[in-house]
């Protein structure tokens, strides 16, 4: 009964997709859809922020909190997109935050395009200030939304995202959760509890930047690790001096904010890095000295004088060891001398994190989710100086069971200590075939007198329910057709890969690839009509053998783009003749034209030698192994007819392509960029069932029910597994 419920869900799924699918078809033949931003009565969406998480620690007191500034919003502002270009900004209304989220409502116009949301926090003034113009792309939005730096006390500038790829209608969900913002300052504090001849007394900034750049050049990231300095800004702010009273025991924070700055030029460093100045007293004086600390992190991956958007700078003073200089000017216009400092830095994203003054510790995540396969791993970043932490099982109740180790392992779960302890990898020993209520299990991190208890869940239900929208095209061989709702037979040289992605055994809720199935689109193409929209509301697209009047240039250009707008998507290839995908294949290789293209049958196609790279499709993938056996050694793929084309073995465009098949001509007929995640065809009747020139039963996949009953099935099958873990898991 489950499973019965389980298909009617999916097929309710597949029923509104279908239909936003078809809305696309019928407009691709003939007319491209309007851009424009009057289509349709508003639509009201609330939506949720998740205020960024603010770092305490202390050694003397027993915690410092997050101000409320730094957490509050009082105005948003939603800049929407259609298409990539800017269109129009709303307000957001019916604002209530508090410390931890924050919620709003925005009333939004419905397009059948591709919408995007830059969602602004606090910046009111500077958004209407510095207005976009209609068509604006959002590089020339990002540049032009700056405001004055001003010793930042009011509520602090904020930015998040949100996306419906395909399009926006009335029928969207009316709720919006998790919207993540990242402040666009950083926060410097400064801790002096272990310089027992020092007393702390005031902290002032130097040479900040003069404005700030509210959404930061790598939009769309929840950490940023470049600064975005506006082109008009100058590095001439200084801040006040801020007194620190006797009683709080050396301890500077949460007042001083400064905006990014880049590193400057090394012979540049004492006059125009951004700096910070204390003022204290040495050694019992009563007269204040005071001493430059520069932006140095111990953190290679950061340059000198570099300052990101939230994070968070702590000079640790660890010695001071003579009077420094009698005024705060002179210090900031001199190099450092007679103090050191540590510098510890890390992301308002890092959850955990604790500092007492000598040592840190911080962890990306306390919860890990793996999807329902074995092998399946997710990865803890850890944040520290203490390389000798060390793990423990935990109970329910989240109390340490066992002995406390270097690695934890039981019949569900390991968890790997990397060498120097900046990563644990967590990682599925089982198939999880139970449902949600799966394997959980959990540890405890000690570190010091740090305990940081950490949960791992593996689920199922997620891979299980998710369709996978495959597109083809009416033009050309290699169509797959349409099936579940509507069926339309597939072109007589894909009826083999068709068979394999329909039969259930294969891919579905209980197949030996666990995903919702497989929904196949078959949309009409005419020479550059095709849109974004389109595209967009798709997982895995085909580009067959269809000739180059059908798919051009700004096709290719825009398919190229919906592949690396999202990391799970996959794109297939085909480049079986000159006269076929001569636009795609340009756009992918760069113009390159490393292929051999044959028109006379030259044998059969060979699987390329064996390789920890190629493996998967062979012997260690989901059909060729467990109750499957290998790809027998010396296998070969039959070739179909004369035509095929290759791409040359160790040319510029061979880079990066893991050779699955191999022809003749010593090039790729078959193969995988994973990087990329693009399968290269260079024959389109791989997915033939037909016998074609000097066919077999077992060199071709030999039906089209779907068995996987010979080695040319299981090497198709499982390239499908692949293409499947990419949608699902981003793998």
């Amino acid at each position: 009964m489950i499973h019965v419920l389980s298909e009617k869900r999916i097929m309710r799924k597949f029923i509104s997709i279908l239909a936003v699918i078809l809305f696309f078809i019928s407009c691709n033949d003939e007319v491209e859809i309007p851009a424009g931003n009057d289509a349709g009565d508003g639509i009201k969406v609330r939506m949720v922020i998740t205020i960024p998480f603010s770092t305490g620690y202390s050694k003397t007191k027993a915690g410092i909190g997050q101000p409320i500034h730094e957490s509050l919003i009082s105005e948003v502002q939603v800049l929407v997109f259609e298409d990539r270009k800017y269109r129009y900004r709303v307000p957001g209304i019916s604002i209530n935050s508090n410390t931890e989220q924050t919620t709003f409502t925005a009333l939004l116009k419905a397009s059948p395009l591709p919408v995007e949301l830059l969602i602004l926090a606090n910046t009111d003034e500077a958004v209407i200030s510095n207005e976009p113009s209609s068509g604006d792309s959002k590089d020339v939005v990002k540049k032009k939304i700056n405001r004055q730096f001003d010793n930042l006390v009011s509520n602090f500038p904020m930015y998040g995202e949100y996306e419906f790829p395909a399009g926006l209608s009335s029928t969207e969900k009316q709720e919006i959760t998790g919207i993540k913002m990242l402040r666009s300052i950083a926060r410097v504090d400064v801790i002096a509890t272990e310089a027992m001849n020092f007393r702390l007394a005031g902290v002032k900034a130097y040479r900040a930047n003069s404005s700030l750049q509210v959404i930061p050049d790598e939009a769309g990231s929840v950490k940023v690790t470049t600064p975005s300095v506006p082109d008009e800004s100058t590095a001439n702010v200084n801040s006040r001096m801020f007194s620190v009273a006797e009683e709080d025991g050396n301890e500077f924070s949460a007042q001083l904010y400064l905006p990014e700055a880049s590193s400057p030029a090394e012979s540049d460093r004492v006059s125009n890095a951004t700096c910070v100045v204390v003022g204290g007293y040495y050694n019992g004086s009563d007269k204040m000295s005071y001493y430059r600390m520069d932006f140095d992190p111990d953190n290679k991956e950061n340059s000198f004088g570099q300052i990101l958007r939230n994070h968070k700078y702590i000079f640790n003073v660890k010695k001071v060891s003579a009077p420094g200089w009698d005024n705060p000017d002179d210090a900031a216009n001199n190099r450092s001398a007679h103090i050191m400092v540590e510098v510890q830095q890390w992301d308002d994203n890092t959850i955990d994190m604790s500092f007492d003054g000598e040592h840190h510790f911080g962890v990306s995540s306390r919860e890990i989710v793996l999807n329902n396969k074995a092998g399946s791993n997710a990865v803890i970043d850890v944040f520290t100086d203490l390389t000798d932490y060390t793990l423990q099982w935990a109970d329910a109740n989240g109390l340490p069971i066992g002995s406390e180790e270097q690695s934890l392992s039981d019949d569900y779960f390991t968890v790997e200590k990397n060498p120097d302890g900046s990563r644990l990898i967590v990682t599925a020993l089982q198939d999880n075939m139970s449902g949600d209520a799966g394997p959980v299990r959990r540890f405890v991190i000690t570190a010091h007198r740090w305990k940081i208890l950490v949960t791992v869940r593996q689920k199922y239900s997620v891979a299980a329910n998710t369709v996978i929208n495959l597109l083809t095209f009416n033009a050309g061989l290699g169509n797959l057709g349409t099936n579940l709702v509507a069926s339309v037979s597939p072109d007589g040289r894909a009826g083999g890969i068709r068979g394999i992605l329909d039969n259930r055994n294969n891919f579905g809720p209980d197949g030996n690839v666990i995903c919702g199935g497989y929904n196949l689109i078959r949309s009409n193409t005419n020479n550059n009509r095709l849109t974004d929209a389109l595209f967009a509301a798709f997982d895995v697209v085909y580009v067959h053998y269809m000739g180059n009047a059908y798919f051009g240039n700004e096709d290719a250009k825009k398919v190229h783009d919906w592949l690396k707008a999202k990391k799970n998507r996959v794109l297939i290839a085909s480049y079986d003749a000159t006269d076929v995908s001569k636009y795609l294949i340009d756009e992918l290789l760069g113009g390159n034209s490393d292929i051999k293209y044959l028109t006379a049958n030259n044998g059969e196609f060979a699987v390329a030698p064996s390789s920890v790279d190629n493996s998967y499709f062979t012997s260690t993938g989901p059909f060729t192994s467990g109750s499957y056996t290998p790809v027998s050694p010396g296998f070969s793929f039959r070739n179909y007819d004369a035509y095929h084309g290759e791409i040359l073995l160790n040319t510029e465009s061979a880079k990066g392509i893991t050779p699955i098949l191999t022809g003749k001509a010593g090039g790729i007929v078959l193969g995988v960029d994973y990087s990329r995640r693009i399968v290269y065809i260079g024959d389109t009747d791989l997915g033939n069932s037909l016998s074609g020139t000097g066919g077999t039963s077992d060199n071709r996949i030999n039906n089209t029910t779907g068995e996987i009953n010979n080695d040319a099935s299981k090497l198709i099958a499982n390239l499908f597994a692949w293409i499947t873990d990419v949608v699902l898991y981003g793998e």
